[in-house]
């Protein structure tokens, strides 16, 4: 059920990403709901659902968007893992942690992404990257993940009943 469930997420989310997001920009950016919602499931599922859904998403992001293939899966498999590890350490209740965890991962990723493209010989300009994809699109995706967080709070739990001892 959940596997059915994450793959209708990706469906909606490339979808949503392809045919609604271009008209919601600012100064030409918009959010990377990839990385919101891989950081999300691994917060919610752990490490191995954020890897392997960070993977395909990555996969199809790259299919369908991508200049190179492999690159967004790459960094997206990674970023799952390691949003994953962290899901057991801290509180995923408190609705800081998505937001903070999507303000690491946006750097991170933009950071890992100029790196990967560097070495394959891609023309990234560093000032235009540091100054207006970090600051909208860290913006963007934290505005993104407060607002997704409660609809992922409710996928995502398990309903169960439980018997206290006295």
């Amino acid at each position: 059920m959940t596997i059915a469930i994450l793959a209708l997420i990706i469906l909606i989310n490339i979808i949503f990403q392809s045919s609604i997001l271009p008209y919601f920009t600012m100064l030409k950016y918009f959010p990377n709901t990839g990385l919101v919602l891989i950081i999300l499931v691994a917060l919610r599922k752990g490490k191995y659902y954020g890897a392997f859904f960070g993977l395909a998403l990555g996969l199809i992001q790259d299919i369908l968007f991508g200049q190179v293939i492999g690159v967004n899966a790459l960094i997206y498999f990674l970023l799952g893992y390691i949003v994953g590890l962290i899901q057991r350490v801290v509180v995923v209740e408190n609705i800081f942690i998505p937001i903070l965890s999507s303000i690491l991962a946006t750097i991170y990723y933009n950071f890992s992404f100029y790196i990967m493209m560097f070495f394959l010989s891609r023309n990234i300009p560093r000032a235009i990257m540091i100054k207006n994809v970090f600051s909208i699109e860290i913006l963007y995706n934290a505005i993104i993940a407060s607002l997704l967080y409660k609809l992922f709070t409710k996928i995502f739990i398990i309903p169960s009943l439980s018997f206290g001892k006295r």
